[in-house]
């Protein structure tokens, strides 16, 4: 009796690391005999959610521990691609809990696809992609193998629209994720595949400010700012003490672009108006725009920051 506890707190010591999923090859490879798992499975103590792979006393209930699953049956090397990987760094949401398609790119063995045993994973595609991987390639998060982010938002472009594969790069670029060496490593990899004329556009137009951006409605106002070539503002810079969204230092123009809490949030917008007043008395023209007011024609706000900065720099060279 007192053995069967010792290994029944081993096993769950040894799981309780791996988000309580484990492989065939992993338990025994950690002492645990063939004729074990066979017995703790029978019994319910492992649950088996795909071939070789099993979930300690109950089925898969979280998204990462699913991933894990699937990195497991598709072998050593494998990491999460595709929307899979995008999901994982976060550059696109998914409401299920328990993902319905998990995209694995494995160096070995041959692309299938496959659906779990269990009834969490039941109705989850496996899809596995035989592909190379090089050795930049690969990253990890939270103990889960995936490509990186760049690689990732390849991937994603290949099934995805055009709009979700330019939030998602937004998305990249204000979590710090996409910088000039993965612009270089884009360009290089995106040659010749599908979906690079989705994510090309705004390759073409990453700039460095892209680092600073704070939202991704700053992203994207910045990014249709960079296509009409206009003078580049300071991003979330500080001017007479305050920090501001956009600011142009030579025209004493300042934009500020407001999300859902400016109008939500009653202490926000006396705050933000109490911040604007200061500016204003300082001699600065500063714009708000909401996210309905850009996103409903962007030619449009473009063009009012460009008059209002074209009309001011006018006024201080006749000064």
């Amino acid at each position: 009796m007192e053995q069967g506890l010792q290994e029944l707190n081993n096993l769950y010591r040894f799981m309780s690391v791996r988000k309580f999923v484990a492989s065939t090859a992993e338990l025994t490879d950690s002492g645990f005999t063939y004729s074990k798992i066979k017995n703790w499975y029978q019994r319910g103590r492992l649950v088996k959610v795909l071939r070789g792979v099993y979930s300690l006393g109950r089925d898969i209930e979280a998204t990462d521990a699913a991933f894990r699953a699937a990195l497991l049956f598709s072998g050593p090397g494998s990491a999460l691609t595709g929307r899979s990987a995008a999901e994982k760094w976060g550059l696109v949401k998914s409401s299920d809990s328990i993902p319905r398609v998990i995209e694995v790119a494995t160096p070995s063995g041959k692309s299938r696809k496959t659906k779990g045993c269990s009834r969490a994973l039941r109705n989850t595609v496996i899809t596995v992609i035989r592909r190379p991987l090089e050795p930049g390639d690969i990253r990890s998060k939270d103990g889960l193998q995936l490509v990186r982010p760049a690689l990732a938002l390849i991937d994603l472009a290949v099934k995805a629209g055009e709009r979700e594969v330019f939030f998602a790069f937004l998305e990249a670029c204000r979590l710090r994720l996409f910088d000039e060496r993965d612009l270089k490593y884009c360009f290089r990899r995106l040659a010749g595949k599908r979906g690079a004329k989705k994510l090309a556009p705004c390759l073409e137009l990453w700039v460095p400010e892209l680092k600073r951006i704070r939202s991704v409605l700053e992203g994207w106002f910045l990014l249709e700012w960079v296509e009409r070539r206009l003078p580049m503002p300071e991003v979330n810079a500080r001017t007479f003490g305050i920090e501001v969204d956009f600011f142009w230092a030579c025209a004493g123009v300042i934009l500020e672009l407001d999300g859902d809490a400016f109008h939500s949030d009653p202490v926000q917008k006396r705050r933000d108006l109490e911040r604007q007043r200061h500016l204003e008395s300082r001699g600065m023209v500063v714009i708000r725009m909401t996210y309905k007011e850009f996103a409903a024609n962007p030619a449009a706000a473009i063009d009012r920051i460009g008059d209002l900065l074209e009309n001011r720099s006018g006024q201080k060279a006749v000064a």
